[in-house]
């Protein structure tokens, strides 16, 4: 239940997700017109009382087709963005 949950972290205001079946599973409880956020970029949503930023992020799989350093960068530029770098 994200609701019950964002309720328990108030100053929750980003979500997080990798693969499609995640971000799929996320759009569920986001309202009929958020739009879902494309592999390494942002959307934003009205939910649980707040705005949300949602992040899908490439799959850090080795089978997911991308460089290392690329996942890396993609990685490191939202914690910088959410204020954990």
């Amino acid at each position: 239940d994200l609701n019950k949950l964002l309720q328990q972290i108030p100053e929750c205001n980003s979500i997080m997700t990798t693969g499609d079946k995640a971000t799929d599973t996320l759009m569920l409880s986001m309202p009929e017109a958020t739009e879902k956020p494309k592999i390494g970029q942002s959307s934003k949503a009205y939910f649980a009382e707040r705005e949300l930023t949602l992040y899908r992020m490439p799959s850090s799989s080795r089978a997911y087709p991308l460089a290392l350093e690329k996942k890396a960068e993609a990685y490191s530029q939202l914690f910088k963005e959410i204020g954990l770098l």
